[in-house]
């Protein structure tokens, strides 16, 4: 799909996928009526395993049909989403994924699914803000001091990211675009090896959203959150806004897709149910936990959500030239 037409094909295809079949499916039987398959884009141990395993085991709960999480990262998400693309339209395989699903058209040249056609958006399972860390060898303690650094030596710098257009790669090309300064791009396959190396004083800055048991153990130093305001469960870091780049925002957020064509009486449950899942007194605090806020809501709003989002973070692909290498 040309990148031209991608916003448009989300807000008119994708819109009228949630209104197929919604009689046949009344007329049906009960669903779900088998296991049902939670694709994850990401390797175990990340923030969205950690999401996937938790939602899952409720909705088990709900259905009274195992939930089985499978891991299948790699390819930018491309190889998950593309699973699920072929699977059969019946709402027994969903995808949990991320940012890079959106913004693939931008990056790559060819999909082996039509994105706004082949995947239907159900809800936001969460949103997570993410925190710019540092290894205590770099010699930092916030934003200026990092910024000074940087532009002292352009390019010398490298920050570590979950891969090319997730969050975690964004947060930084968008920090890197204001402050004006030359970082300089790693991507992983997921948070697990990033950490490994970030650890490692290897790479030496991530904005990440899972590092909040590496800052309390004092292996990374907080130099900032990328929200709006202040953390409630990091009060005394500020955010990068308030350190120098007023107007800096970022979010990570994960979401559920199932395969296009899938009834839309069951693309309305499944958000519904997601959605009672990620809200639950039991789930809620174990998401808070890892630094999410549960996230939920219909179909429709995921859409809107996800045109504004792909919108937003298409622009700066193209002004800083990311591509998929």
């Amino acid at each position: 799909m040309k990148r031209k037409t991608f916003l448009a094909s989300l807000a008119a295809g994708l819109l009228l996928g949630s209104h197929l079949a919604a009689p046949a499916f009344a007329q049906a039987a009960k669903w779900p009526s088998k296991p049902v398959r939670l694709i994850v884009a990401y390797p175990p141990g990340g923030a969205t395993d950690t999401q996937a395993r938790l939602v899952g085991q409720k909705l088990s709960e709900r259905w009274g049909q195992p939930v089985i999480v499978e891991n299948r990262p790699g390819g930018n998400t491309v190889i998950a989403t593309d699973l699920v693309a072929k699977a059969a339209p019946d709402g027994h395989t969903l995808l949990l994924t991320a940012m890079p699903f959106a913004l693939n058209p931008f990056l790559l040249d060819k999909l082996p699914y039509d994105s706004a056609k082949d995947l239907a958006p159900v809800t936001v399972l969460a949103t997570i803000t993410n925190v710019l860390v540092a290894h205590p060898s770099l010699g930092v303690k916030n934003v200026p001091e990092l910024i000074q650094k940087a532009k002292a030596a352009p390019g010398s710098i490298s920050f570590a990211s979950t891969g090319t257009a997730a969050s975690t790669h964004l947060s930084g090309e968008l920090f890197a675009s204001m402050a004006d300064v030359s970082l300089t791009h790693v991507p992983y396959k997921g948070s697990a090896p990033a950490h490994q190396d970030l650890l490692g004083g290897r790479v030496p800055i991530m904005f990440d959203n899972g590092v909040l048991q590496h800052i309390k153990a004092g292996k990374v130093v907080p130099l900032g959150v990328t929200s709006a305001k202040r953390l409630p469960w990091l009060p005394e870091v500020p955010t990068v806004a308030e350190q120098g780049l007023a107007g800096y925002e970022t979010e990570a957020w994960y979401g559920v897709f199932t395969t296009g064509g899938t009834p839309g009486a069951v693309v309305q449950q499944i958000a519904s149910d997601v959605t009672w899942a990620v809200r639950s007194p039991d789930v809620t605090p174990k998401l808070e936990a890892i630094g999410a806020s549960a996230g939920g809501g219909t179909p429709e709003e995921f859409r809107r959500y996800l045109a504004r989002e792909t919108e937003r973070w298409g622009a700066l692909i193209k002004k800083r030239g990311i591509r998929i290498e």
